[in-house]
């Protein structure tokens, strides 16, 4: 992102939402940009356009093809309320474990009184 123009940018954040849109019949309002890579002057024209850029609080690592048993530390070790935990379900070379991982993951955290909602309820809206 950091390295595109403003107008390649804008385009970019255009044909991606109409894209989701048409596949899921809502306009996204949240962006994550790639890598957590992003300028303060594209945050501002994401805000400007009615999107809110959110970025994760804590990285299971998953996408250096970490084991199922790695990823599942890593969320228990950081795993606190509020938390927003990266993870992927892709990866295109690496070994890739997240999914395996999720039903540890998610018994465990209910277990200990973790709910898991999304972002805009995280955020109150």
């Amino acid at each position: 992102m950091p390295e595109l123009t403003d107008q390649q940018f804008n385009e970019n954040i255009q044909s991606t939402t109409a894209e989701i849109e048409k596949i899921i019949g809502v306009k996204p309002d949240l962006f994550r940009p790639p890598f957590g890579e992003i300028e303060d002057r594209q945050v501002e024209m994401l805000n400007k356009q009615g999107y809110r850029s959110i970025m994760w609080t804590a990285d299971t690592k998953d996408w250096n093809g970490v084991s199922a048993e790695e990823i599942v530390s890593r969320v228990k070790q950081d795993a606190s309320p509020g938390v927003i935990m990266l993870q992927h379900n892709y990866h295109s070379s690496e070994q890739f474990e997240t999914v395996k991982a999720l039903p540890q993951i998610i018994d465990e955290l209910q277990a200990q009184g973790y709910e898991f909602v999304t972002v805009p309820t995280l955020l109150g809206n």
